[in-house]
Order: structure tokens, then sequence, then C-alpha cells
């Protein structure tokens, strides 16, 4: 595993992060949460050779990187500035953005302000807009067994989002659209590490895991769909929860194609990690030209 390192962006901004290979061409990849560390992304680097650099990065508030002193800075918007920083500070000329789950509003975003610097887009598990967001949570709910939705109504009736029990019945209401194909949670995901300062602050405020109520509440990236140009893979689980956001992304985007992993929901990049690779390199060979 290539060591962890920092860079140094504009206003003494640092940024914990890993990179492999050499390039000209680079995938730089924004994980999701909001607030997940980028180590359940590391199978991204096996993709790295002469021609292509891969960087992971933990976004603003994760892991060793810059912490804001304000909950209101963890912002779509602001994630989006942290990306254009980053390219800068790293030098890079070609880029190819990959976005995941949460991490794909940032890149939309990105897409949106920066389009004459992004040669790529790549969006893995993720949705066009916090409205996407909900409707997927719905869907969850819908497809939830009776008994279990009655509980979580005791607890959101109760507002007792804090205790370990709505902890634990959230994860097994989530499970079979998130880890459905994993029996045991893999190694890159145990490693992987949530601030729950950024997450409050982007998504959950009240603690309602099913609740989008934080920073992110009004975003929404639909409206910048007619605007990408550039070339684009929109990839996703058959069972994920944001499949029909992640369809209607891939509809909606001329540029776009879409990619559907059948025994996969939520991360792919975990449960069918040769054939979500084996998409992306045959994506990156298209449009770098190797």
């Amino acid at each position: 595993m290539s060591p962890a390192g920092f860079v140094t962006v504009s206003g003494h901004r640092r940024f914990e992060y890993v990179s492999r290979g050499r390039g000209p061409a680079t995938l730089l990849a924004h994980p999701g949460g909001p607030g997940l560390s980028y180590h359940y992304l590391r199978a991204l680097l096996r993709l790295a050779d002469s021609h292509l650099r891969v960087v992971l990065f933990n976004p603003r508030g994760v892991g060793r990187s810059w912490r804001p002193g304000r909950p209101s800075a963890y912002t779509v918007e602001n994630e989006a500035d942290d990306l254009e920083a980053i390219r800068r500070a790293l030098d890079i000329k070609e880029l190819h953005l990959l976005g995941y789950s949460a991490g794909g509003f940032a890149a939309l975003e990105y897409a949106h302000r920066h389009p004459d610097r992004l040669t790529s887009l790549i969006m893995c598990s993720s949705a066009g807009s916090a409205a996407d967001l909900r409707a997927g949570f719905r869907f969850i709910l819908e497809h939830t067994a009776p008994n279990l939705r009655r509980k979580l109504r005791e607890f959101t009736g109760a507002r007792d989002f804090a205790s370990r029990e709505y902890r634990d019945l959230a994860a097994q209401v989530m499970a079979p659209f998130s880890e459905r194909f994993s029996a045991s949670p893999p190694p890159d995901l145990r490693a992987t590490k949530l601030s729950e300062e950024v997450y409050r602050a982007m998504q959950s405020r009240s603690g309602d895991e099913f609740a989008v109520d934080g920073t992110l509440a009004g975003w929404d990236g639909r409206k910048y769909f007619a605007k990408i140009f550039v070339p684009m893979v929109v990839l996703v689980g058959r069972y994920d929860f944001l499949l029909d956001a992640s369809i209607d992304m891939a509809n909606r985007i001329r540029t776009a194609h879409l990619r559907i992993l059948p025994r996969s929901s939520h991360y792919p990049i975990l449960e069918q990690p040769r054939e979500f690779l084996g998409q992306l390199e045959e994506f990156l060979q298209d449009v770098t030209g190797d």
C-alpha cells in the first residue's frame, strides 16, 4: 500500500492523500459518506500504471485532513472548491474525476464550476440531488419488513437517534441495499473511518439516518446535467438504493454510459471488485487513449 502523504493548498490547508502511478492522466477520487475516509476505495490504486496516476484523498474534516472551524463550512460547494485546489497543487493537467456516493455530489458540482479542467467524469453509486437521496431512503423503507418499519417509527417519534439500538436498527434496514453481498465487512471497509462531524453537518444533523437535513438538504445538481459534455460513465449496483437516480442521471446526460453490476448493492467496488475495476479500466482506456 502506498504511504499516505499531505498536499498543501491555498490558505495553508492540508489534505491527506495516497497516490500511485505516474500519469500524465490522473484519476482523482472523492469518497462519499459524507465523511468517509478513502480506504474503501483503495482497490482503485490497482488501476495505476505508467500512464495513469491514481489519487485518493480525505476530504475536509476527514482523517488527518484540514478541519474548518465551523460546521457550516462542510458543503458540497466547498468540497468542489477543494477538488480544484488539490488539482492545482498536484499539477493535474488531465483530470479524470471519480465521485463515489455522496462524493459524486462534489464531482457534479466541480463539473459545473470547472468544465474546462475536466477530461472525464465517473459517477459511482451516486445521485444528482438531495431529493434523489431522500427518494432512495423512501425506497429502502418501502421495502423493509413491517416490524422493522414500526420500530423505526417508534424511535423517530421519540427522536431517540443517539441510542445504540437505533443505530443497529438503521444499519439492519440499510444492509440489503448497501452490503447485500458481503457476508462480513471487507478489510478496506473495516479500515474506513467516518467523521461524525462531517456526516452530521452535511447529511443528518438531527441524527435521523433516513433524513437529509444538513447543509446538502437543498443541493440539486440535476440542473447541471444538460451542460455536461465530457465523456462519462455511471456505475451502480443492481440492488443499490440509488439505482433509479443513477439511471435517471445516465439518461439525462448525453455523454453518459450506464453500467449496472448485477451482484452489487451500494459498494460494487467491494462486492464485485473485478467487474467494477474492469468497467473502469475499459472506460479509462477509451478516454486516455492508452
